[in-house]
C-alpha cells in the first residue's frame, strides 16, 4: 500500500501495475474497516488510478502492436509478376488483398517501414523544401528488407514518391482504434451510406414444445414470427484541426509531429467517449451544456453550440435518464453491493447476461464506492477478463469496470448537468451487446496549405454514429444517479 501514498508508483511492468491497483483497493478497504473517510488522499489516489490505467493501456498496445506472423507472411504482398502490392487492391482470384503499407504489420520490419512511410508522407506535405531526410529513412529501412521481399527493394534508392501512395496514413487509423477506451467494448458496424435505414427487433421468435406425432396427419409445429421496425441511422462527422507554419523546416516538423499526431488522436478518442456517455440530439437534457467544460478538457470556445460533439447522437447517460428513451435510472444516494446487484435486475431480460454487461464509472465513484467492496475484483484475480479491454482494471459480479473521466463529478442529483455545483456523479450499467458504433469510414488526415494565414492545416476526421439495435424504450442501460462524491 505504501506506493499509493507516495509520489512515485512502480509501473515498470504489467505485474507491478497490477500490484499498484491491488494496493489502491487495499488502502480503501483499510479506511473502510477503520471507519475513516474514504476521501483520504483521494486526489493522489485518483491521479495514481489514471497513471495505472494509462500504463496498462501502453503495455497492451506494445504487446499487440505487431502481429504474431513471420517474415514469410510478407510473401502475400507479392503479385504474380513479382512486383509488390503497396496498398490493398482487388486481384484476379480474390475480391481484395491487403497491401504491404496499409495492412496490419506481421513483423517488426514491416511495422518500421509503415511508420517511416507515414512520417515521410506527412512531412513531405508540410515542409516547403520536401522531406529528403524522411525519405532517406524509408530507403534505409527498405534496404534491410527480409529475404521474402528483398529482391523488390534491391535498389533502395528507387524507393521514392512514385512508389509511396499519397496520402498514406494507415497507422493513424490503427492507433485511433487501439487507443479507444470505452468505445472498444462496442461492436462496430460498417454503414453502406451516410444515412442508413436500420431494422431493429421489437419482438422475437419463441420456442414451443415439440409434440410427438399421434396420427397419420399430425398437426404442424406452432410457428412464431419476428416483429421488426426500422429507424434512420445518420453518421456524424467529427473533425479536429491543427496548424503548422508553412515555412517550418523538416527537422522541426519531425520533432513536433509526434505531439501533434498524439493530440489529434486524443481529441478524437476523447470526443467519441464523451459523446457516447453524454450525447443527445435535439434539445439537450443537460441544459447548461454551454458552460459544461467537463474536467476542463475542452476549453470554453464552442461549448453547447450546434457543432458541439455532445450533440452527435443520444448517449448512454441521457438515454437511461430520459423518459422518451430507456427511462431507467435510480436514485442511489446509498450505493453499495446490494443496490448494485439490484441495478443488474433493472435491465430488460434477456439482456442482462454475464459477459455482455459493463459498468462505467467516474474515478470518484470508483474510489469512494467500488474500490472498498469485497465483490470488486482487481486484475490479478481475473486473468481471463470477460471483455478484453485496456481500460478494464477491475470487475464486479462478472461485469468489467470501465473508469471514464467523462462521467462527471459535478452532476445534479437528477443525473443531469443543469448548473455547476451539483457535486454528484453517476454509475452506468450497459448491455454492450445491444449497442453499436456505426462507421461510415475510419479516421482520415488531410493536409492543405492556407495561403491567407501562412500555415498548413492538418485536419483529422472520422464519420460515425452510436446507436442501439433495440427499440428506444428498451431498458438496456441503467443509470445509478445522485451518487455522492464527498
Amino acid at each position: 500500500m505504501a506506493d499509493i501514498l507516495t509520489s512515485k508508483l512502480d509501473l515498470s511492468t504489467a505485474e507491478s501495475a497490477a500490484k499498484a491497483m491491488h494496493d489502491l483497493h487495499a488502502s480503501q478497504k483499510d479506511l473502510k474497516r477503520q471507519n475513516r473517510s474514504l476521501r483520504e488522499n483521494i486526489d493522489k489516489k485518483a491521479a495514481d488510478l489514471k497513471k495505472i490505467q494509462k500504463r496498462m493501456s501502453e503495455l497492451e498496445r506494445r504487446d499487440v502492436g505487431v502481429g504474431n506472423g513471420s517474415n514469410a507472411d510478407l510473401k502475400k504482398y507479392v503479385r504474380e509478376d513479382g512486383s509488390v502490392r503497396a496498398t490493398g487492391e482487388a486481384t484476379k482470384t480474390k475480391s481484395f488483398m491487403p497491401g504491404l503499407l496499409d495492412d496490419a504489420p506481421v513483423c517488426d520490419w514491416q511495422n518500421d517501414l509503415q511508420q517511416a512511410v507515414e512520417q515521410y508522407t506527412m512531412v513531405k506535405a508540410l515542409a516547403p523544401m520536401g522531406a529528403p531526410k524522411s525519405l532517406a529513412k524509408v530507403q534505409e529501412i527498405a534496404s534491410k528488407a527480409p529475404v521474402e521481399v528483398q529482391r523488390i527493394f534491391a535498389d533502395a534508392s528507387a524507393v521514392g514518391t512514385e512508389w509511396i501512395p499519397q496520402p498514406l496514413l494507415p497507422e493513424f487509423e490503427r492507433n485511433l482504434v487501439s487507443e479507444r477506451r470505452l468505445a472498444a467494448v462496442f461492436d462496430t458496424m460498417n454503414l453502406p451510406s451516410k444515412t442508413t435505414l436500420l431494422p431493429f427487433l421489437s419482438t422475437g421468435f419463441r420456442p414451443y414444445i415439440k409434440a410427438a406425432a399421434a396420427a397419420d396427419d399430425p398437426a404442424a409445429y406452432t410457428s412464431s414470427s419476428m416483429a421488426t421496425a426500422q429507424r434512420t441511422i445518420t453518421a456524424t462527422g467529427f473533425a479536429v484541426r491543427a496548424q503548422i507554419a508553412d515555412d517550418a523546416e523538416e527537422d522541426a516538423i519531425v520533432a513536433v509531429l509526434p505531439t501533434v499526431r498524439q493530440e489529434l488522436l486524443a481529441a478524437l478518442v476523447d470526443g467519441e467517449e464523451d459523446a457516447i456517455i453524454n450525447g443527445a440530439t435535439g434539445t439537450h437534457p443537460d441544459t447548461a451544456l454551454s458552460s459544461w467544460n467537463i474536467r476542463s478538457r475542452w476549453g470554453d470556445s464552442g461549448l453547447g453550440g450546434s457543432s458541439d460533439h455532445r450533440r452527435a447522437w443520444y448517449g448512454l447517460r441521457n438515454r437511461a435518464i430520459s423518459s422518451s428513451y430507456a427511462n431507467n435510472s435510480t436514485n442511489r444516494a446509498t450505493f453499495d453491493a446490494a443496490t448494485l446487484l439490484a441495478d443488474f435486475a433493472k435491465l430488460d431480460a434477456p439482456h442482462g447476461t454475464s459477459g455482455s454487461c459493463v459498468l462505467i464509472t467516474s474515478p470518484e465513484a470508483y474510489l469512494l464506492e467500488l474500490a472498498s467492496m469485497d465483490q470488486v475484483l482487481t486484475m490479478e484475480k481475473f486473468p481471463q477478463p470477460t471483455i478484453v479491454n485496456r481500460n478494464q482494471l477491475a470487475q464486479v459480479f462478472g461485469a468489467p469496470i470501465i473508469i471514464s473521466d467523462f462521467i462527471d463529478n459535478d452532476l445534479q442529483s437528477t443525473g443531469l448537468y443543469t448548473s455547476s455545483g451539483g457535486g454528484k456523479t453517476c454509475v452506468l450499467l450497459v448491455n454492450t451487446d445491444r449497442y453499436r458504433i456505426g462507421a461510415r469510414r475510419g479516421a482520415n488526415v488531410e493536409i492543405d496549405k492556407d495561403i491567407t494565414r501562412g500555415t498548413h492545416q492538418l485536419v483529422a476526421t472520422v464519420r460515425e454514429t452510436f446507436f442501439t439495435i433495440d427499440a428506444d424504450t428498451k431498458k438496456n442501460v441503467h443509470a445509478a444517479i445522485n451518487v455522492s462524491t464527498s
